[in-house]
């Protein structure tokens, strides 16, 4: 219980557990700060409300879970990590299944988290949101060999280049450093 109210995880798949709501679910990140017969408070429901709010799900906290995207899961998964109020989040590709904005969106609620003395730790895939977003990154390489540092000096493309085993272009746009992926018939120029 004293972990579950410090840590918050989250999956970027989400499966199906039990049939509930939209707010139901956020309000699973209630549950650790509810003795085991009570039941939630109006400020659990306020916070939990607040947190679908924040993800733009507060109109569908009557939809049963079923009925959701790929997305608005994702997003729900979010707003239930946040209904939990952790100090430490870990978050396997929270930007999965989102469009583009809401991964800015989810970028953003994190990045306000850190901003009030959260940990942040992220799996991330896309290089493009971990360049505008993190400070610190670890590259772990299929043979099991790692790097750790600044985020400026670990996405270098030569790095990244073995880490992916794919060419990239690093383009720079008013110092803010974006990569592309390279097809074989493109990627001598």
């Amino acid at each position: 219980k004293q972990v579950a109210q410090q840590l918050a995880v989250v999956f970027q798949n989400n499966g199906e557990g039990f049939p509930a709501t939209v707010l139901e679910t956020a309000m699973i990140g209630r549950h650790p700060f509810i003795s085991p017969w009570d039941i939630e408070s109006a400020e659990d429901l306020a916070i939990a409300r607040a947190a679908l709010q924040k993800l733009e799900l507060a109109d569908l906290e009557h939809r049963l879970i079923s009925t959701l995207s790929g997305g608005e899961r994702q997003r729900l998964a979010i707003a239930t990590a946040l209904s939990q109020t952790p100090k430490l989040w870990l978050a396997d590709e929270p930007s999965n299944h989102l469009d583009l904005k809401h991964q800015v969106q989810i970028m953003e609620l994190l990045a306000e988290q850190a901003a009030a003395n959260c940990g942040i730790v992220l799996c991330l895939h896309d290089l493009n949101l971990a360049a505008q977003w993190c400070d610190k990154i670890l590259l772990l390489y299929p043979n099991s060999d790692a790097c750790w540092g600044d985020a400026e000096t670990m996405l270098a493309t030569p790095a990244l280049e073995k880490l992916y085993n794919q060419p990239l272009r690093c383009i720079n746009n008013d110092g803010q450093r974006y990569f592309i992926p390279l097809s074989s018939r493109n990627s001598s120029g």
